[in-house]
């Protein structure tokens, strides 16, 4: 009987690679793609996502030869209709499945230990070579390198038709590994689990090529640490931060660009840019922005990690700039992506501030949130603001410090962290996304309490709160009606006011309580004159989306 291996995916949210629904990373395909390549029959590598394993009470009730669980959370953040699987899920799959051999890779390996687990190998390497060479009878725990992944990247990409959201998926696409920096942040785990290497541009587009076939048309370049420093041949340097090369990225977005306007792909996303290059190089960078703002989906993020604005905790976490750089680094991806497609800017940046570095004091928040405000009052745009508390990883400047924070910095940054929500969130939301924008092709992710909420399956695509229930898993275009902290409140398209309930015609921009229950009493409408006669004050741009 042939042996059959196992693949679980417990999702990773890494500070270079997100495995999060809708997105797959490429943790699963390069396993299966080693698997095969070593002589295992595709048949015999079956894929399943933590939320089968929950189903099934963490008990696996068929025999595999080993079991490769994928996870990882440095940093971890809130995902609407998914949740990562935690250290204690993990333990529990072992320990439940004792008759089960185990191996672990992703982030989480470095945490969880095989010391007191006699059934697991928990795997500092990267897990797709230990796949390889175990169906060869070989126990090795080593780095791979991108000779490899150019064989299993592509061989692996039909594993993804397993995943339960197929095909509405995003594949997580990586393009090197490692930081190109000669300093690293306190709290980097890239630098220390990973030496810098850069893969071939064919070999990118290669993978992609295959999973097109395979039926994937949404694909992230997120696993890197700075896109923009892809294949730097570090002629210069200034403060650290190499110079970048623009024609091999160049290459790349132009051959995605023209898949997407093929049809071949659906979303095309990018992810991590270092604001220390775009400081220091900001002609190059600005190129490579220009192609990637041309190339990318419109309503595309591209994420910048900031950390903090304090110069105290800048100094000494080694942060990539100061504020006076960060804010010119707003204003030069502003004035290349804020052009709007059908309503939308087509790149615009995300930031993340992290709480709990070294040197922090209660004066940080503050320091962060006036900055913000500067950013505010200047007209420049910020696409979304993820605040987070650090989780350090082992290794790091960060994880050796043992720093413990006081109660009276964390009720200072409880503090500013809900002014930013209040005050500098909302707010942009309500530049971007103004009333009357719509939202194509968002998927019904989950009902609560008379609730849908919809996303597009994009990255950092924002959440639409409509107050219709709907079916689950089903795609339709919304308009937005108005706007809450971090997400908006929207309508289904065509608005059908006749059948409209009246919670969701409460909602439209013109009409208050007493004129929602106006429009019920007078319907059915039979045009919309009459309905203007009961409801004059309603949104231009919401009338001209309503049918009678």
């Amino acid at each position: 009987m042939s042996k059959k291996y196992l693949i679980i995916d417990s999702f990773v949210d890494e500070p270079a690679c997100l495995g999060v629904p809708p997105f797959i990373s490429p943790y699963p395909r390069y396993i299966s793609g080693a698997l095969i390549c070593a002589g295992v029959y595709q048949d015999n590598i079956k894929y399943i996502t933590i939320d089968s394993v929950r189903n099934n009470d963490y008990k696996i009730i068929e025999t595999y030869e080993i079991i490769f669980i994928i996870g990882g959370a440095i940093v971890p953040g809130k995902y609407l209709g998914s949740r990562i699987g935690t250290q204690t899920e993990i333990r529990k799959i072992i320990e439940e499945n004792k008759r089960l051999n185990f191996a672990l890779g992703g982030m989480i390996s470095q945490i969880i230990d095989d010391d007191n687990l006699s059934n697991l190998i928990s795997i500092k390497g990267d897990i797709e070579k230990f796949a390889y060479y175990y169906t060869k009878g070989e126990i090795t725990d080593s780095k791979r390198d991108y000779e490899d992944i150019a064989r299993w990247a592509p061989l692996g990409s039909s594993i993804v038709k397993e995943h339960p959201d197929y095909p509405d998926v995003i594949c997580e696409i990586e393009t090197s590994r490692g930081c190109p920096r000669t300093a690293h942040c306190s709290f980097c785990s890239e630098s220390i689990t990973n030496s810098l290497e850069f893969r071939e541009e064919d070999d990118i587009l290669n993978e992609i090529d295959e999973l097109i076939k395979d039926g994937v048309s949404r694909f992230r370049l997120g696993r890197q640490a700075d896109i923009l420093a892809y294949k730097t041949k570090f002629s210069e340097f200034r403060q650290g931060f190499p110079k970048p090369e623009i024609a091999p990225i160049k290459n790349i977005l132009t051959h995605l660009k023209a898949k997407r306007e093929s049809g071949q792909i659906k979303i095309l996303n990018i992810d991590n840019a270092n604001p220390g290059t775009i400081h220091n190089f900001p002609d190059e960078s600005s190129k490579i922005l220009e192609y990637i703002s041309d190339a990318v989906t419109p309503g595309e993020t591209l994420a910048l990690g900031i950390e903090s604005l304090d110069p105290n905790v800048i100094n000494m976490n080694n942060l990539k700039v100061n504020r006076d750089g960060f804010i010119n680094v707003i204003k030069i991806i502003n004035s290349i992506g804020s052009k709007r497609i059908e309503g939308i800017p087509c790149l615009l940046p995300g930031i993340n501030l992290i709480h709990g570095l070294l040197g922090e004091s209660t004066d940080t928040f503050k320091i962060n949130y006036q900055t913000l405000i500067e950013i505010k009052d200047s007209d420049l745009l910020i696409k979304r603001i993820n605040i987070r508390k650090a989780l350090p990883f082992p290794g790091t400047l960060l994880y050796k410090s043992n720093r413990v924070v006081s109660k009276k910095i964390i009720n200072r940054y409880e503090y500013y962290k809900e002014r930013i929500r209040k005050e500098i969130d909302n707010f942009m939301l309500k530049q971007i996304y103004p009333v009357g924008t719509i939202l194509k092709d968002t998927l019904v992710e989950d009902t609560r309490f008379d609730y849908s909420y919809a996303k597009q399956i994009a990255s950092y695509s924002i959440t639409a709160k409509i107050p219709v229930l709907l079916e689950k898993r089903k795609f339709l275009d919304v308009i937005v009606a108005g706007h809450r902290e971090r997400s908006v409140i929207a309508l289904p398209l065509p608005i059908s006011i006749n059948t409209l309930p009246e919670k969701a015609i409460d909602t439209i921009p013109g009409v208050d309580k007493r004129g929602a229950a106006n429009i019920i009493l007078n319907r059915p409408f039979k045009d919309i004159t009459h309905l203007k006669d009961i409801a004059p004050n309603i949104d231009k741009s919401i009338y001209k989306n309503i049918i009678i």
